[in-house]
């Protein structure tokens, strides 16, 4: 075959260490053992893949595709030989987790103990970030799966719609008013509005692309950080469009305003997503499932004001007594 794996690995190593003589060093393999598989590999695949240079090489266009490709390729190899060598019964070994921040203040904990009590063999790891950064993460390989707002329809991505939420205005009652009726779309203020769904930010705000084209940003300020924006919206500073689930402990102390928006609806779609076609270890089976329960709960619990489209398995409810959201 062609693309053999120790021909991946020798390329990889080349192209890593900048330098045949280096990743011969690294490989404890000869010098001249590498160029003629690299020769070797170019002659067979038709393309040049190395660009010699008079301290080392550099990946041609041809050879960044291949490095991205031998990159996915052994890290599914290694993948499989770790799950097959510490198969067992019981789910161990790790597990990342991406949620997006909604995600992190309605079920995080819920989900830390879920694993810890159901498979505590497990090594989670839980990364926060926007729904956009994410998915890029998911691509390269460093999450299995994530909880992230309206992804986009790929092929490479197995994608499970779970829940649908509405979106709110939310800010000082200065800036949007202090009656708690609901806002036109049209009676948005122009300029103000500041933040984590600031256009051209991500897709978590509505799927259709004209309304998102029609909210007129604020000029001089747009946020990436939940904490920030937070504090921008506390301070006057603008308003932002995010569900009450996201400044849920905002709202309840008081110190940001929140007001339905209609004229239309605008609401968002919860998915748990991660790679298509990519075995998965027993303990990302079972982790998944738990994501999808506690967030199943959390909205059977009021803890995330949404209407679930599909739902995880049973999960008690009185995780979510103590920190419900109003």
């Amino acid at each position: 075959m062609t693309l053999g794996t120790r021909k991946l690995r020798y390329f990889i190593a080349i192209a890593d260490a900048g330098a045949v003589s280096r990743a011969a060093a690294t490989l404890n393999v000869a010098q001249s053992a590498l160029s003629h598989h690299i020769v070797e590999l170019e002659a067979e695949l038709g393309v040049k893949l190395l660009e010699r240079q008079a301290r080392g090489v550099a990946l041609t266009g041809a050879g960044r595709r291949l490095y991205e490709h031998a990159s996915a390729i052994l890290a599914a190899l290694d993948k499989a030989e770790t799950d097959v060598k510490t198969f067992s019964e019981v789910a161990s070994g790790p597990v990342s987790v991406g949620l997006c921040p909604t995600a992190v203040e309605a079920i995080s904990l819920q989900l830390m103990l879920a694993v810890r009590k159901s498979c505590p063999k497990v090594h989670l790891t839980v990364i926060e970030g926007m729904s956009p950064n994410l998915l890029e993460r998911v691509f390269l390989g460093e999450i299995c799966l994530t909880a992230m707002y309206n992804p986009p329809k790929d092929p490479r991505l197995a994608s499970q719609a779970i829940l649908d939420e509405e979106l709110y205005l939310v800010g000082c009652p200065d800036i949007i008013g202090r009656s708690s009726q609901p806002i036109a779309f049209a009676d948005i203020p122009e300029g103000s509005i500041v933040g984590l769904n600031a256009p051209p930010g991500s897709r978590a705000i509505i799927h259709a692309q004209i309304l998102r084209n029609q909210i007129t940003p604020s000029p001089a300020l747009e946020i990436a950080s939940l904490s920030a924006l937070r504090k921008a919206l506390q301070g006057g500073l603008g308003c932002s469009i995010l569900a009450r689930t996201t400044v849920a402990a905002d709202l309840a102390e008081g110190l940001l305003h929140a007001r339905r928006i209609v004229q239309p609806t605008l609401t968002r779609a919860l998915h748990i997503v991660s790679l298509a076609n990519r075995p998965h270890t027993h303990a990302f089976v079972e982790v998944k499932a738990l994501l999808s329960n506690v967030i199943s709960g959390a909205v059977d619990a009021g803890a995330w004001p949404a209407k679930l489209v599909s739902r995880g398995g049973p999960i008690e409810l009185s995780a979510f007594q103590n920190g419900a959201i109003e």
